[in-house]
């Protein structure tokens, strides 16, 4: 799954797949709503997403969630761990996930050995930054059906470009109240707003998957553009 994001940006060496396949994980299921790393913690150890959803997020003093990014298969959401040695927000499931972990020092070993793996990882936490850039303007300029659009789509994107999706959809786990607290509305605006989506033929969100009906108008809606994104194709 890691090599699949990693092709994302396109081909990965011979050598390169071979140092990826020897690597030792510790492969760990994790229950659904479960914060498994949590801010003030120190790992020693990144993990990588082999099935499931997963956030990062932080709290206020008051206990509301702010969920800033939504991980999928293939994703690595604490690679920045390598060098930033405590946690400043949290990691956790949002359903049942299968986790791979794998220590800092045996990645640190592997990127030694290849700059062009080095420069593939450093390339992820580029792509992490820009995710964060559109979520800014999407969320501070755009109206709530906008904001969904956009998002589904982004989903979209990246769900296809580890091969996680079929000929319209692709499966999504989050609730609507999740959704919310990524997009920054209630759970009112979030209902009313899929609602508006499929009334006008644009997409289905039911039993834990969505359909794009027409992306071409969903796009146009959310003001689309997948360049943040950074895939090869």
């Amino acid at each position: 799954m890691l090599a699949r994001r990693l092709r994302a940006a396109g081909s990965l060496s011979t050598m390169d797949e071979v140092m990826l396949s020897r690597l030792h994980w510790d492969v760990v299921d994790i229950p659904a709503k479960t914060d498994f790393l949590k801010e003030g913690d120190r790992p020693n150890r990144c993990c990588l997403l082999i099935d499931g959803l997963i956030i990062r997020s932080n709290f206020t003093q008051g206990g509301e969630r702010q969920i800033q990014s939504v991980h999928i298969p293939g994703d690595m959401p604490d690679l920045q761990s390598l060098h930033l040695k405590q946690m400043d927000h949290y990691i956790g499931t949002v359903s049942p996930c299968r986790v791979a972990f794998i220590s800092h020092d045996a990645i640190l070993r592997t990127l030694e050995r290849s700059k062009d793996l080095t420069a593939r990882f450093w390339r992820e936490t580029l792509i992490d930054a820009a995710l964060y850039r559109a979520i800014i303007v999407r969320n501070a300029r755009l109206g709530s059906t906008e904001r969904l659009a956009h998002f589904i789509c982004e989903m979209w994107c990246r769900f296809d470009a580890v091969g996680l999706t079929d000929a319209s959809g692709f499966p999504f786990a989050m609730t609507q109240e999740m959704v919310g607290q990524v997009l920054g509305l209630s759970i009112v605006s979030v209902n009313r707003s899929m609602q508006l989506l499929r009334a006008e033929g644009l997409v289905v969100w039911d039993r834990g998957r969505i359909d794009i009906l027409d992306w071409d108008r969903l796009a146009g809606l959310g003001q689309f553009d997948p360049t943040f994104l950074h895939l090869d194709d």
